[in-house]
Parts: C-alpha cells; structure tokens; sequence
C-alpha cells in the first residue's frame, strides 16, 4: 500500500485526525504524502490546531483514483 493510499484510507472518513495518530497510520513524512495528493492529484484538506495544541487533519474532498 502506498502513502497515498495508507493517507487516503485514514482520511476517506472527514473526521478529524491528530498528527500523531497519521504519523502512525501513514509515516512521519505524512504532510510530504498531504502536499503530493493536493497538487499533483487535486485533493483538499484542512488543518486545524486543537485543543491539545495538536495539529488535527482532515480531507475535504478526493478525486475518484488517485494511481
């Protein structure tokens, strides 16, 4: 499974994920994989600092394939 696709699979839901939990789930170079998705395959997401002071992420839309 690519990056794009472990980020892809996290992110389908719309609901917010910590940065910890997709440093886990995709790599520690999972913003590298978020900046990939939005300029080459046209993917949009949003980023906001939670309460915890942690950065929270989540995906605004995707294209239908991303291969």
């Amino acid at each position: 499974m690519t990056q794009l696709e472990k980020l892809s699979a996290v992110l389908a839901d719309g609901h917010w994920h910590s940065t910890e939990e997709l440093v886990q789930e995709v790599g520690h170079r999972f913003s590298a994989t978020m900046h990939t998705a939005a300029k080459k395959y046209g993917y949009h997401f949003e980023k906001r600092r939670g309460d915890d002071r942690q950065y929270k992420y989540r995906m605004l839309s995707a294209v239908s394939s991303a291969s």
